[in-house]
């Protein structure tokens, strides 16, 4: 694995806020029973455990905040809830964590539903911004990601400590989209929630 924050560096520098759609695995209860069965692999040298507050799903992410007026942003809030208003929440699960190239990940299935927000995320801001942002993720993988790689370590030993780990898969319900401003330091990100949308179709 290699260091996930050199990766992005240079499409969103250390510091700089953008504007993400997230779905957030539930009560921070559950976000601590996800992550605590890879407690120990997840704290050696060259990974950055992911706090269980910030435990996140990412649908889209947007632009710099500096980027967006507010009335682009309340427009795409506005797009983004009315169309939220035909969706129902929904289960998804969350499989055993993997190493990834940049880091621990634990994959969700199934993705078409979640491809579906991302969708509808995606559009609405097209819709707004006259495609002048880059569709981050181009192709949509539902991760929730454990801990980043800040530095090369070893997958094959990371694989070996996952083999041996009985960590379970876990049952998420989906029931909103949530707009946050994220940022992150070089090891670890870090947001604040802007918006909740209710999936109650």
């Amino acid at each position: 694995m290699e260091d996930f924050f050199a990766s992005i560096a240079g499409r969103w520098p250390a510091g700089r806020e953008d504007y993400h759609w997230y779905v957030l695995p539930g009560s921070e209860l559950l976000r601590d029973r996800i992550s605590r069965p890879y407690s120990e692999v997840i704290h050696q040298a060259g990974l950055a455990p992911v706090r269980p507050a910030y435990l996140h799903l990412t649908i889209q992410q947007l632009a710099s905040v500096g980027e967006v007026t507010d009335g682009q942003l309340a427009e795409i809030v506005g797009l983004v809830r009315d169309r939220c208003a035909g969706f129902a929440a929904f289960a998804v699960t969350a499989g055993r964590a993997e190493a990834w190239e940049n880091g621990l990940v634990c994959p969700i299935r199934p993705g078409y539903l979640l491809a579906s927000l991302w969708q509808l995320a995606t559009s609405a801001s097209a819709e707004v911004t006259g495609r002048r942002f880059e569709v981050i993720p181009a192709v949509f993988h539902p991760h929730l990601s454990l801990a980043y790689a800040t530095a090369h370590v070893g997958q094959a030993v990371v694989r070996a400590q996952l083999a041996d780990s009985d960590a379970p898969e876990i049952a998420l319900r989906v029931t909103k989209l949530v707009l946050v401003a994220q940022r992150h330091d070089g090891r670890e990100i870090t947001f604040r929630v802007l918006d909740e949308i209710p999936l109650d179709g």
